[in-house]
């Protein structure tokens, strides 16, 4: 409770600073329960109860401009959250610890009548992890391997007025946490919530994220195509798993991040105002083919294996525009792949990216797209820079 009250003098402090600024619209706060999912590795790690509790702050401000109205003007804005995972009972010598999240937040009424409203939630951001794997200290904590994981929630809301400027919040949603193998390991954690809450609006203007991009823009066009590269870390759970079978004082400190990136080509049909549809063709490259032959012959053996640090592959991309950004998604599979026996998770991959169009160099963008096998495998956070050329 003590760590509640600090962290919600500091939101007060920051929320109070930041109201003026953008004229706010809604100052929140709310208690969740979360129960986590039942996999083998809560089960191994936590034997009993699943559930733990959460306290939320968060600020937002009713979005505003062409692209606000096409989705519906939705509510934007921030906010900071911590779990007492540390109450989790877990097996003796383990611990998970409790967490701290900033993120980002969108909320977006769907459906009004009188006072009540309903509607879905998306949050989105990073959290710090109290007690990661240690392999002396903890080693039985396999959820997650480093100090920082993302911190993903998305759920559905309802909303009723009780009095002028305030109101009282319930939420159902799906609660994810992981480090994307920025550190292994990266088992996840997985939770149900259901919450109650109160938010009070101290404003009724709007704010205005993001910039207007020129018609010119090759974000505009009717078709564009893009050429992109980029890269970002991994860290192998094949290593992870190779040295479980050694006595936890043998295990290494910490484990190597290998390089992995993309280059590639993607033409899109721009066929209405917030989302397009296209293909993408890329040239994957993973830099760890020989710690993933050494792994392999530990776990399952030394044999003759295929082991190729490249992979081409094609996608069905899918993007939505917001001002200057796009958000988008990628069903994608392997035309050739070769990493041996336990990084194989088939053919198929997905990608979920945003990029940035800044308005003084609308042709360029920026991005960063997460790689996923089987909808839940993380493989690696992909920083990328490209060029877009527009045709109408």
């Amino acid at each position: 409770m003590r760590k509640f009250v600090l962290l919600s003098a500091v939101v007060g402090a920051s929320l109070s600073l930041f109201c003026p600024r953008v004229n706010a619209q809604d100052i929140s706060v709310s208690a969740s329960r979360h129960v986590l999912t039942n996999t083998k590795y809560i089960s191994a790690l936590i034997p009993g109860d699943r559930g733990f509790n959460s306290f939320d702050a968060a600020i937002t401000w009713k979005s505003s401009g062409e692209w606000a109205r096409l989705y519906g003007d939705p509510n934007m804005g921030f906010g900071v959250s911590w779990c007492n995972l540390g109450a989790l009972d877990c097996k003796d010598g383990a611990k998970v610890g409790d967490s701290f999240a900033f993120y980002g937040t969108w909320m977006r009424d769907l459906l009004r009548l009188g006072p009540v409203a309903a509607g879905y939630c998306v949050q989105g951001g990073m959290a710090l992890m109290s007690n990661p794997y240690h392999k002396i200290d903890n080693p039985l904590n396999d959820l997650y391997g480093g100090p920082l994981t993302f911190h993903f929630k998305a759920g559905v809301f309802l909303r009723a007025s009780i009095a002028s400027g305030w109101s009282i919040n319930a939420e159902v949603a799906f609660k994810h946490n992981s480090a994307a193998r920025l550190f292994i390991p990266n088992r996840g954690l997985n939770a149900l919530s259901y919450s109650l809450g109160a938010s009070y609006a101290i404003g009724d203007k709007t704010v205005t994220p993001g910039a207007k991009l020129p018609t010119a823009s090759p974000l505009m066009s009717k078709v564009r195509l893009a050429v992109f590269a980029g890269g970002g870390i991994h860290r192998c759970m094949a290593e992870f798993e190779a040295d479980d079978m050694l006595a936890s004082g043998s295990r290494p400190d910490s484990y190597t991040p290998w390089f992995k990136g993309s280059a590639g080509i993607e033409a899109v049909w721009h066929y209405c105002k917030k989302t397009s549809t296209g293909l993408q063709a890329e040239l994957h490259y993973i830099s760890n083919t020989g710690a993933l032959q050494k792994s392999d012959n530990i776990l399952y053996g030394a044999a003759e294996r295929s082991y190729s640090p490249w992979a081409p592959g094609l996608a069905i991309i899918q993007d939505f525009y917001i001002g200057s950004f796009t958000a988008g998604v990628g069903l994608g599979a392997y035309l050739f792949r070769e990493v041996g026996i336990h990084e194989n998770h088939g053919r198929l991959y997905q990608k979920v990216n945003i990029r940035y169009y800044p308005d003084f160099l609308p042709s360029f963008f920026a991005g960063i797209s997460l790689r996923v096998h089987e909808f839940s495998r993380a493989d690696y956070f992909e920083f990328s820079v490209g060029k877009s050329f527009g045709f109408n």
